[in-house]
Parts: C-alpha cells; sequence; structure tokens
C-alpha cells in the first residue's frame, strides 16, 4: 500500500465539512493517507464529548468490496489479528467497526514517514548512518517476533506470518520511534487456501525463495525479508536493481541470491549474519527473529553498552536521528503544500 506523509491539522480549530461518513461513526476523514488493493487509508479524527479529538487513522474496506463476503471475512480477518497485538514496535490497532456500511478499522496515527522514504531522501544526502539503519531493523525484528510469537485469547499460537515485511510497511515517526505496519496479507498457520498454488502474496524484491515458489511460509520467511534490508544496509543499493519482478521470481526459485558486493560496508561477522539470513534454506537462517535481533544488536555500540549496563537505555533514537528527520518533516510538509496547491488549481 503507497503511503504518503500527511500535515498534522490543529484539530481543536479545524472547520469541518460535511460529515464524510455514517452517522454511527464518530470520524470525520481529514487526508487520504493511501490506497491499497483492498482499503483506502485516511487521516481522521475521533470527535468525543466536549472538546475531546484525536487523531487516527482510518481503514476503510473499499467500495467495491463492501458486498463482496469474501472480502468483508478478509478485512476483517486482517482487522481481528492486529487488534490482538500489543508491542512497541508494532501500530495499534484501536476498534473495529461494521456498523457503517463499510468494515473499517483505527489504528493509532504516525506522524512520519515509511522508512523506503527515509531511505531514499537521506541517499541524497549522506545516507542514513549504518548504526542508526541497523538499529531500525532492530526494532523492526522485534515487532516480527512479537508478530510470530502471537497467541488467540484461548493461548493457541497464531503461527503468523507477515508476508511483506518491506521498506514499505516500517514507519519512522519523527520523534525517532519504529513501527511495523500493514498486516493485510499476514498468514496464519491456521490458514488454508489463501494463495494460488505456484504464486505468492508479497512483494518480490523481499520475498524468499520458498515464498517465491508458492511453498510452505513461516517465520524464517519474514527473517529473509528483512535480511533483504540489511543487505541493502550494508551495499548501499537496492538488492535486485534494474530486474522485473517476473525475473526477481525467477531467480528466486532458483536460489540465486546476490552476494554482497565486495566494497559493502560492515565486518566479516556482519556480512556473515546477513548471508545467513539470507540463506536459500530456511533451516539455514536464524531461528527467530529475535534470535537475529540479538546478533544484530551486538554490530550496535549503544545498544551493546547499555546491555552492559541494565540502569541506562540505549540512546533515543529520536536525539540520533533528530537532524535528519526534521529535514524530512520539512520536505514533506513543503510537498504537501504543493499538492495542496496543485488540487485547488486542478479543474472540479
Amino acid at each position: 500500500m503507497g503511503l504518503r506523509p500527511v500535515r498534522v491539522p490543529d484539530v481543536t480549530r479545524a472547520r469541518y465539512g460535511p460529515p464524510t461518513m455514517t452517522p454511527e461513526r464518530n470520524y470525520r476523514r481529514l487526508a487520504v493517507i493511501g490506497h491499497g488493493g483492498m482499503a483506502d487509508v485516511y487521516l481522521a479524527v475521533a470527535r468525543g464529548i466536549g472538546d475531546f479529538h484525536k487523531l487516527l487513522v482510518l481503514k476503510e474496506l473499499r467500495p467495491g468490496f463492501a458486498h463482496s463476503a469474501e472480502h468483508r471475512a478478509m478485512f476483517l480477518r486482517e482487522a481481528r489479528i492486529a487488534a490482538l497485538m500489543a508491542h512497541e514496535s508494532v501500530v495499534h490497532t484501536y476498534e473495529i467497526d461494521d456498523t457503517g456500511g463499510r468494515p473499517c478499522m483505527t489504528m493509532e496515527f504516525l506522524d512520519g514517514q515509511p522508512l523506503h522514504r527515509v531511505l531514499r531522501r537521506l541517499h541524497e544526502q549522506d545516507g542514513l548512518p549504518l548504526q542508526l539503519h541497523l538499529r531500525v531493523l532492530v526494532e523492526v525484528l522485534a515487532g516480527l517476533h512479537h508478530a510470530h510469537e502471537l497467541c488467540d485469547y484461548d493461548g493457541r499460537a497464531l503461527g503468523l506470518v507477515h508476508r511483506d515485511a518491506t521498506p514499505h510497511n516500517v514507519v519512522v515517526t519523527y520523534d525517532g520511534q519504529v513501527k511495523l505496519v500493514d498486516f493485510g496479507i499476514a498468514r496464519a498457520a491456521r490458514d488454508d487456501g489463501d494463495t494460488v498454488a505456484g504464486t505468492f502474496k508479497g512483494k518480490a524484491s523481499y520475498a524468499a525463495p520458498e515464498q517465491a515458489r508458492g511453498g510452505a511460509v513461516d517465520r524464517r520467511t519474514d527473517i529473509f525479508a528483512v535480511g533483504v534490508m540489511l543487505w541493502e544496509a550494508l551495499a548501499g543499493r537496492r538488492m535486485w536493481p534494474d530486474l522485473g519482478e517476473v525475473m526477481i521470481v525467477q531467480r528466486l526459485r532458483e536460489a540465486e541470491i546476490p552476494g554482497l558486493p565486495a566494497a559493502a560496508a560492515g565486518g566479516p561477522e556482519l556480512r556473515a549474519l546477513c548471508e545467513r539470513a539470507l540463506a536459500p534454506e530456511p533451516d539455514d537462517r536464524p531461528a527467530t527473529a529475535a534470535a537475529f535481533a540479538e546478533a544484530l544488536a551486538r554490530h550496535c555500540p549503544a545498544q551493546q553498552e547499555a546491555r552492559r549496563d541494565r540502569g541506562r537505555r540505549a540512546p533515543d533514537l529520536r536525539q540520533a536521528l533528530s537532524p535528519q528527520l526534521r529535514d524530512l518533516r520539512a520536505a514533506g510538509s513543503d510537498a504537501d503544500d504543493r499538492r495542496r496547491h496543485d488540487d485547488r488549481r486542478r479543474p472540479r
């Protein structure tokens, strides 16, 4: 799903137009954040008693699928899974609503940008420092481990696999938080028939070989995806440059994983960890996202010092990233102003 930064409005002073949702819901849509294959995502405000206002994200089933029992079931399944999660590195889901004709869910508003946009913008400057990039990936792995270990309310393990753990689905907020988002194509161990044989769901650029073959997936499939992100952090470029999805899938099915360039950053241990995460056979990868995160954290000096001194936390990412995040926020606001100006000039 394509996400774009939006300027945070002053909801206490904003003048709202006519209601854009059914009277049963206390949300007003303020701006479009993105559109997916099955849902539309909006910045919205919840209104309550007195002057209560809260910014949130509203994800709503698209109108064309409102009467499709299959799509409604898929959407509500995603919402139920999201509602089970409670981790600082995973976006929080507040509520699921099916009273207004179209199912929707509300989630916390993350005032930031997707990781892929952060990396692209900083690449135009000096790039994201490797130590900070590794710390972001450690946070992503922490969120994934929480999802992988998730149980239902009866205590039964769900065996959840995100299947789309990519920089597009990692949000870095302007105050330095890292959040994993969009479990729309996540698969639980008890799911049947959600993928046609010989096909896969997810982005080819971050897919694992077993995923590209349409085979069984588990938590190690997500570990491969973070392995690709680590490869790109060390190499300073995409792992599959100038290749279309069909060619990438073909390479993955044949287990032709690119090796790290000789000029890539990182010492022998870090490079070996990356190669292990990208092993064609799942059994050769780190067994869990937590084990991968622990191994990766050894290459982040600030986190290592904090581990040795249990009374002290690692320096906040907000402090470390503040100059880059400040520039990104200004750039996002400028782009939002240009978009609003273009919208006003566009013929109605």
